[in-house]
């Protein structure tokens, strides 16, 4: 039995940097501000450095001081877009090739 929760145990499991990307996009962003290390862990194992990036612009954005617009400043904004549309082609790509 692992000790791990399930959730996490699927990002263990993932077959491929495909597989976690997808896992990074469709968690629930609660799941890796609390997990955080765990999750920074796995994917270090698995040598998923974009995954990595993924990770700490979700956190660097949840984490951030907000503006009177309730917005953190356009260059934390940014880094997480670019981020999460990287982590985006990634999990496409083993999707693509299935075709």
């Amino acid at each position: 039995m692992s000790a791990l929760l399930p959730i996490i145990e699927e990002l263990a499991d993932a077959a491929d940097h495909a597989a976690r990307a997808r896992w990074l996009l469709e968690t629930p962003l609660a799941v890796l501000i609390r997990d955080q290390v765990t999750i920074g862990r796995l994917l270090s194992a698995a040598g998923f450095h974009e995954g990595l990036a993924y990770l700490a612009a979700e956190i660097a954005a949840l984490s951030a001081v907000r503006g009177p617009d309730g917005l953190a400043a356009f260059a934390v904004r940014m880094m997480r877009e670019h981020a999460r549309i990287g982590i985006q082609v990634i999990a496409r790509s083993s999707a693509e090739e299935g075709k």
